[in-house]
């Protein structure tokens, strides 16, 4: 389980790309792990989640709208760059516990 967090986590300080589906996966990873993932390693992506679940995920993008991912593509490229030193804590905290 922590390999596949280690994994999904450093594609996510290597790349934007499919942001959303790791971020869900991370969140996933760590509500199995804890029965919950807040107030642990994995609380940003529970929050990161819950603040993007509006947006369209890649299997859905075909069924939207140009302008309304144009919107949702500023939208997540925002919250994307305020959760980013967060994402590095967690991707640290995440590594460490491995080792524990």
């Amino acid at each position: 389980m922590f390999d596949d967090a280690i994994i999904l986590a450093t594609k996510l300080l290597e790349s934007d790309d499919d942001y959303l589906n790791i971020v869900m996966n991370l969140c996933q990873i760590g509500n199995k792990k804890y029965g919950q993932c807040w107030n642990t390693e994995f609380h940003v992506f529970g929050v990161i989640s819950s603040d993007t679940d509006h947006l369209p995920l890649i299997h859905v993008r075909e069924r939207c709208s140009a302008e309304f991912l144009v919107k949702s593509d500023k939208e997540l490229a925002e919250i994307v760059e305020y959760y980013r030193s967060d994402v590095v804590i967690a991707y640290n905290l995440i590594v460490s516990s491995k080792n524990v």
